[in-house]
């Protein structure tokens, strides 16, 4: 196992890496479990489509960013949602360092998850706030 990341590897505007994950019938089985099949019974909402874009960008993540060193803290997390993906389209979620800082005596580490479907059509953006252990 190699070394875990430090707040000392992170370099701002750097992309970090990708992780490409298929929106297949079983993932996509888990939100119409819980918004339905059709519009009237809630699926393809504003909160379907949010939960969506932050599993998958959590899952990009923690493929991309590590090792992780334990006790790392999410601060913060926002979102701009374009649209859903489709069932069976891969998504392709980019994790890039926004920036790093010092304050109050902590590692706070800003990332960026940039994911775009099937020809590279815009799904969401979303940035996260990590309050980093070493």
């Amino acid at each position: 196992m190699s070394r875990p990341i430090t707040f000392a590897d992170f370099q701002p505007g750097a992309r970090m890496g990708e992780h490409i994950e298929t929106y297949d019938p079983r993932l996509a089985g888990t939100w119409q479990r819980i918004f339905g099949r059709t519009p009237q019974e809630g699926a393809d909402g504003p909160a379907e489509a949010a939960s969506i874009a932050v599993v998958l960008a959590m899952r990009a993540y923690l493929a991309v960013v590590t090792p992780r060193p334990p006790g790392n803290v999410q601060a913060r997390q926002r979102f701009m949602l374009h649209t859903s993906p489709r069932p069976g389209e891969a998504v392709r979620t980019v994790i890039s360092c926004a920036g790093k800082e010092i304050k109050r005596g902590g590692f706070h580490v800003e990332l960026q998850a940039q994911a775009t479907g099937h020809g590279g059509r815009a799904l969401f953006s979303g940035r996260m706030n990590l309050i980093w252990a070493a």
